[in-house]
């Protein structure tokens, strides 16, 4: 399991670190794509057994952040400036300012001086079971400092996206939902009762996306044996139902620029008006991400099956997927 996730981890940072540059002004490559040379980078933490690449964002080639897990330092942090990768002491147990035991799952912006990573820290409860919770953990970046959002309170938070600086959503556990308007952030709420917290029943807000004009927000949870999926769309800055099916094991939301919505997962869709189509499934790529600079011009990166459950990365150029 150790040697998939890295290959992902791999793969994902190469696949970003080519189209980071794209997704503002989508171009035609003026070559082949699939004729790409590609390289491999490591990212390791001295003492770890375990290292977690789980997202990466960059606002240019030379400035690229990725963001993970460590099991002994917890959270860490990664900075490329296009030439090589940097370890960002982020934690205390590092001599950074972030206290507590943390860890990051999302990391997004909108330039070198403004840079978001979501996550949790762990709480002791007072009054187990459980012994402890997963508490929300924010933090932002304005070029010099990495400061942390200890209000308002909330679960753990899985995902960010944001049109401007001053329209930034965050979504995670229990029906946790932030917005940041560019000087306060505040919590959300959407119109779909969510249950206190139950660690075997747990409603998760997984993904956020978007475009200039459109906020999408996908929630997952379980109802005895079954897993229900509910698409929220934000308009006129309410949160509405837009739609409510199973995807098998969906993980995360991508919109394209051209504002097609895609839902991530064992099997990967399509949303037409209000309709899915599937794209690809688990017999040819258990997707963990997908980008491109159009919908003719699409990566997808995670397990390929078969043979052997190894990293791979797959292009659809418009009429086919290659790996």
């Amino acid at each position: 399991m150790k040697r998939v996730i890295s290959i992902f981890a791999v793969l994902s940072i190469i696949v970003v670190l080519f189209l980071s540059a794209c997704q503002k002004n989508p171009v035609e490559p003026p070559f082949n794509i699939r004729n790409l040379t590609w390289t491999i980078d490591t990212l390791s933490h001295p003492d770890n057994w375990q290292t977690l690449i789980r997202d990466i964002w960059g606002s240019s080639a030379n400035d690229v952040y990725a963001v993970g897990f460590a099991n002994t330092t917890h959270g860490i942090l990664w900075h490329y400036n296009g030439k090589k990768w940097t370890d960002i002491k982020i934690s205390i147990t590092q001599g950074g300012p972030i206290s507590g035991v943390i860890n990051f799952f999302d990391v997004f912006g909108f330039g070198k001086n403004d840079v978001w990573i979501c996550g949790d820290r762990g709480v002791d409860n007072p009054d187990p079971p459980p012994d402890f919770y997963h508490k929300k953990l924010l933090i932002h970046f304005d070029g010099i400092n990495w400061e942390d959002f200890a209000t308002p309170d909330g679960y753990e938070l899985y995902s960010i996206w944001g049109n401007s600086p001053n329209n930034v959503w965050f979504c995670g556990a229990t029906g946790t939902i932030f917005h940041f308007d560019g000087t306060a952030l505040k919590s959300d709420t959407v119109p779909l009762k969510i249950p206190p917290y139950d660690i075997s029943n747990p409603w998760i807000f997984l993904s956020i996306t978007g475009n200039e004009s459109e906020t999408d927000m996908l929630l997952w949870g379980n109802k005895g044996s079954d897993s229900y999926y509910y698409l929220f769309n934000n308009r006129n800055n309410k949160w509405v139902i837009a739609d409510s099916t199973f995807f098998s094991s969906s993980r995360k939301l991508w919109m394209s620029p051209s504002g097609t919505l895609y839902s991530i997962g064992e099997t990967t869709f399509k949303r037409h008006g209000n309709t899915w189509s599937k794209i690809l499934d688990w017999h040819t790529l258990e997707a963990f991400e997908l980008t491109g600079t159009d919908d003719d011009n699409l990566f997808a990166v995670g397990i390929g099956k078969p043979p052997g459950d190894l990293g791979a990365v797959m292009h659809y150029n418009g009429s086919d997927w290659f790996s």
